[in-house]
């Protein structure tokens, strides 16, 4: 007997081929048969009449390494039709993490919230033990930070040899431990400071291998053609499997252009033998953390030393000139798309609360002040932590990149401590189905379930989930595509979407009847 079978569901297996009518059992967590399967031979039998039938989908770019700890996770993530979520991109990973470096602690704050003090984080080992201890509602699983890994063993702005020979060696622990693979944070700090050379030198144990290396890139914006040319260098000097983050075009200047060129260079390497695709979110907005419009030597030497830079009227005067020169050697993001463009969406000190949710624009003129010094001294009021939205690119092109064959959708989603998140931490995965497959009519239903859950699961290298295929995992979702919807809105985000009939996590369902089942079914992946 199998434990569920869905019966009368329009299958979309996750490869892209066409919708066809099919039964899928499950038993014993997995996926036990797809065809014709009577009803008796069954415990439970749902009827998946007019409703789509899909793999699990897959996140690979979330930042959720502390969010997985707190008591509601699951409930957004669940609603969207997610079932597996991988943590610590961008460089920013809550392990390798000392506790006793404060500094960074105050960095990764806006990102991934607050490093919990019952959660072992020196090392990806002791990160996955406390993982392993909760009752997980969906599969999580975690690539390497190398901007912490990096930060734990420099003592300058570049590295020597020994420290070098050390990175390397914490890279190889953690990778042994299970970690996915290894992300880096090349518009961060500290990794904003090396050289190609050096990152090269760095990745050295990933020669040769199959080990996703994943790219926040150097620039988005002007200089995005290079940055992906840096990462196809990267990649083929180390024979490695390379993936770009959230692939973009910022500012209005490169709508239209930037993209069609950047898809080409990595179509031409991926015809030259080189492992390489890329992912994209379905926003023209992001997130991340405000003191990321400022130039590399602002923030060179951490947190602290930011302020004391933010703190004199040379260096802002400097940093005004700067911005209103262009944008050469860093993504000028203020200059790129406007000071009105730019939401300050957290913010912590009660004095400035009342600002949450304004652009910088409105709250410079609110303060009486110009936007430079507005965005200097609510750094140094916020101790630098403070979130931002910002928009900044264009939907054709995002439609561009999730057409391009090789792109993963993700949502990028931060989980600061506090404030206004953006919304597409709640409707990432509905956003796709409702606007760029409903109303744009940008991609089939086929071509986005593919995106949402075999593309991603083969960027990383997850064989077991992604398809709908007997043996495999049976992380299943079931939703009539018409019903999908995203709920939430940048103005008021915290909503979660709707639409999910069913959704299995390892055989259980953790939504029924579109009803969360507060299952713990979930696994930690590891490599």
């Amino acid at each position: 007997m199998y434990e569920f079978v869905i019966k009368n569901g329009s299958v979309i297996d996750g490869t892209g081929s066409a919708a066809y009518k099919a039964d899928v059992a499950i038993a014993d967590g997995k996926i036990a048969k797809i065809g014709h399967i009577p009803e008796r031979a069954a415990h439970t039998v749902i009827d998946a009449e007019g409703r789509a039938v899909t793999p699990g989908f897959i996140d690979i770019h979330r930042h959720g390494d502390m969010a997985a700890f707190r008591d509601n996770f699951g409930e957004l993530e669940l609603s969207q039709g997610l079932t597996t979520v991988i943590n610590g991109n961008c460089g920013m990973s809550a392990a390798p993490v000392d506790k006793g470096n404060k500094g960074l602690l105050n960095y990764l704050r806006p990102v991934i919230g607050d490093i919990l003090p019952y959660v072992s984080t020196d090392t990806m080992a002791g990160y996955f033990s406390s993982l392993g201890s909760i009752a997980l509602p969906l599969n999580c699983g975690m690539l390497v930070g190398c901007g912490v890994v990096w930060s734990r063993v420099l003592s300058g702005e570049h590295p020597t040899e020994d420290e070098t020979k050390t990175f390397r060696k914490i890279l190889e622990r953690e990778l042994a431990s299970g970690a996915m693979g290894v992300s880096l944070g090349l518009g961060y700090a500290p990794e904003c400071f090396l050289t190609t050379r050096e990152l090269i030198s760095g990745l050295e144990p990933l020669r040769n291998t199959d080990i996703p290396i994943t790219f926040h890139m150097r620039q988005e914006g002007d200089g995005v053609c290079d940055a992906i040319r840096e990462v196809i260098g990267i990649g083929e000097a180390l024979h490695a499997h390379v993936h770009v983050s959230h692939l973009k075009a910022m500012g209005k200047r490169n709508w239209n252009s930037r993209i069609p060129e950047g898809l080409e260079l990595i179509r031409s390497a991926r015809e030259r033998g080189l492992n390489i695709a890329c992912d994209v979110y379905p926003y023209t907005a992001g997130s991340t953390q405000l003191m990321h419009i400022l130039p590399p030597e602002f923030i060179e030497g951490g947190t602290a030393a930011t302020i004391e830079r933010l703190k004199g009227k040379a260096n802002r005067d400097r940093l005004r000139d700067r911005m209103e020169k262009g944008s050469e050697g860093f993504d000028n993001i203020a200059g790129m798309v406007g000071w009105e463009n730019i939401i300050m969406s957290t913010l912590n000190t009660p004095a400035n609360k009342r600002f949450e949710g304004m652009t910088v624009q409105d709250i410079a003129k609110a303060r009486g002040t110009d936007p430079i010094d507005c965005v200097c001294d609510m750094l140094i009021e916020e101790n630098c932590a403070i979130t931002m939205i910002d928009f900044i690119t264009c939907e054709e092109d995002i439609a561009r990149i999730l057409n391009c064959g090789f792109a993963s959708v993700i949502s990028d989603s931060i989980y600061p401590a506090s404030g206004s998140p953006h919304p597409r931490l709640y409707g990432t995965y509905a956003r796709i189905i409702q606007r760029f497959v409903g109303e744009r009519r940008d991609m089939t239903l086929e071509a986005a379930v593919k995106a949402m859950t075999y593309t991603p699961a083969k960027a990383l290298n997850i064989a077991d989930r992604g398809l709908l295929k007997e043996g495999l995992c049976a992380d299943v979702n079931v939703f009539d595509p018409a019903e999908v919807k995203e709920r939430g809105s940048y103005a008021d985000p915290d909503k979660c979407a709707a639409g999910m009939d069913y959704v299995f996590v390892n055989g259980k369902p953790a939504i029924a009847a579109g009803k969360l089942a507060k299952a713990a079914s979930g696994q930690v992946i590891i490599r």
